[in-house]
């Protein structure tokens, strides 16, 4: 069920269901802030729209999808665990964000071809596992995520190092149980990310083998 509000001039409708998925927050750093660029407002859209474009291509690949953009942040989302038990969506989740950074070299020699348009110099990759609650805003009516796993997220993402893919407990806790993906990647653990002062989460980068 669905129940509608209304927030400033935005329409919202929330619904009564809650899903469990594999949530991901893609962060990338350029110079485009700093070049003349910054000036010429179509160059900013066609650089926002081939990086945007050439993501969204490999996480639906991936069977994600964006749920909004935040500047040079997306959110998005993996929706086939209905079965916890199912290791190849788990997987790609993983070679998802793997192929993003593997990309990226890709995605700038497109950038140089546009207009010469500014590299991406980096990307700071989070993905987690839990528990969000779903909403259609804006006039279309667009699907959007919220709770306590997309924030937890995002919290983790700013302690992601440059060009590596840092992930929350709840995701490792189901990945350690699969033989073959313990096999396949490098679980590195970096300690507790303090939540709060006197609250701490275990988060872990991982690397392909």
């Amino acid at each position: 069920m669905w129940h509608h509000s209304n927030k400033g001039n935005k329409s919202i409708k929330f619904s009564d269901d809650s899903i469990k998925c594999c949530v991901c927050f893609i962060e990338f750093e350029s110079a485009v802030n700093n070049i003349a660029m910054s000036e010429d407002s179509s160059q900013i859209r066609e650089y926002y729209s081939i990086i945007i474009n050439s993501l969204s291509q490999i996480i639906k690949r991936n069977n994600g999808k964006i749920v909004k953009s935040l500047g040079d942040r997306l959110l998005c989302y993996f929706l086939n665990f209905t079965d916890i038990n199912n290791e190849k969506a788990f997987e790609q989740v993983i070679e998802c964000g793997l192929e993003i950074l593997e990309k990226r070299e890709d995605i700038n020699q497109e950038l140089l071809m546009k207009n010469e348009l500014p590299s991406i110099e980096s990307y700071k990759i989070s993905i987690d596992y839990g528990v969000v609650d779903l909403a259609l805003a804006g006039d279309n009516y667009q699907v959007d995520i919220f709770g306590s796993a997309v924030n937890l997220c995002s919290k983790i993402n700013s302690s992601s190092a440059h060009n590596e893919i840092i992930i929350g407990n709840n995701f490792y806790r189901i990945l350690k149980s699969f033989p073959n993906i313990l096999n396949n990647y490098n679980f590195i653990n970096n300690g507790e990310f303090k939540v709060t002062e006197n609250i701490g989460y275990p988060t872990y980068t991982i690397k392909r083998r």
